[in-house]
Parts: C-alpha cells; sequence; structure tokens
C-alpha cells in the first residue's frame, strides 16, 4: 500500500510540475506564443457557459485575432509600464474605443480588460476569469474580435496586460 500510495504522489507530482512549466510565461516565450495562448484561453471559456459574478453566460462564439486591436492593446500596455500607471484612461484622457478610432478601427461596441503583474496567459486569464466585471467582458457574445498585449515596466514583476474585445461595425 505504501509504495502504490508513494507512485500516486510521484504521478500527482509530475502533473503539477508538468502544467506549472506548460505555462506560456512573459520572459520564457514569444509575444505572438502568449498573444496566442491568451486567445485560445479565452476561446476555450467562451465554448462552456460560466458564472461571472451573479451573472450567467451561455457558450458563444469563439472570438477572433485583430491586428488593429492587438496594436492599440500594446499602446496602452506600453504607454503604462512607461508612465507607471493602471487606468483604461489613458494619459491623454482617451478611452478604448477612441484609442482603436485612431487605429482606424471602427467599433460597434468595445471592452477592455487590464491586469498588472500577472506573469503567464494562464495567469491574467484566469485572474480576469475570476473577476466578475472582467469575466462578463470575456463571456459577452456581441464581441467578435480581441486584441491582446503586455508589456514589462522598469520595476521587478511589473507586467501591464490590456486585453481589447470589440464588434466591429460592417
Amino acid at each position: 500500500m505504501s509504495r502504490l500510495r508513494g507512485t500516486l504522489l510521484s504521478f500527482a507530482l509530475a502533473l503539477v510540475v508538468t502544467q506549472a512549466s506548460a505555462d506560456v510565461a512573459v520572459g520564457r516565450a514569444s509575444s505572438a506564443t502568449i498573444r496566442e495562448r491568451v486567445l485560445r484561453l479565452v476561446n476555450h471559456a467562451r465554448a462552456g457557459s460560466r458564472r461571472c459574478g451573479h451573472e450567467r453566460f451561455a457558450a458563444t462564439t469563439p472570438l477572433a485575432a485583430s491586428v488593429l486591436l492587438d496594436r492599440a492593446a500594446q499602446e496602452h500596455a506600453f504607454d503604462m509600464a512607461r508612465y507607471e500607471y493602471f487606468e483604461h484612461t489613458g494619459l491623454d484622457g482617451s478611452v478604448p474605443k477612441e484609442r482603436l478610432a485612431r487605429l482606424g478601427y471602427r467599433s460597434r461596441l468595445t471592452g477592455e480588460n487590464i491586469a498588472y503583474a500577472p506573469q503567464s496567459a494562464e495567469e491574467v486569464v484566469s485572474g480576469w476569469l475570476a473577476s466578475p466585471g472582467h469575466c462578463a467582458n470575456i463571456m459577452e457574445p456581441r464581441f467578435r474580435e480581441m486584441g491582446i498585449a503586455f508589456a514589462v515596466g522598469r520595476k521587478r514583476g511589473a507586467i501591464y496586460w490590456v486585453q481589447d474585445l470589440a464588434e466591429p461595425r460592417r
């Protein structure tokens, strides 16, 4: 029995180590790999029904990656990292919809999630899904496209994440 218990414990530890090393972490993976992983995790979450706080969401369609939304997210993440602030409103007073419009993206509906300090794609998406408002943004069925970016600040562990979500005007 003790040999079986030891084997099961070793197997459980191997699973934990494998899962931890499977995280797509900032500094160990390219920005493109991290963006792809976040999109996969978000679409996996959208594929099933979910409760975000007191609000229930049915499964919904996957989001498509958007180069313009990536660019808007990147510019805002860099701005926050450079000037060491953490807000949806840019230092120039811009809000997400205005930042998208500046790049030529016409949206019918816009949302944004930001995060400070998560070290991996898995950690940032898990944190957003645990927060009712961020989760609701991810599960909003009207959103069709997503952009994601992060920027590393000067302080250790200062990673600024921006996720822009939108329903484009066609």
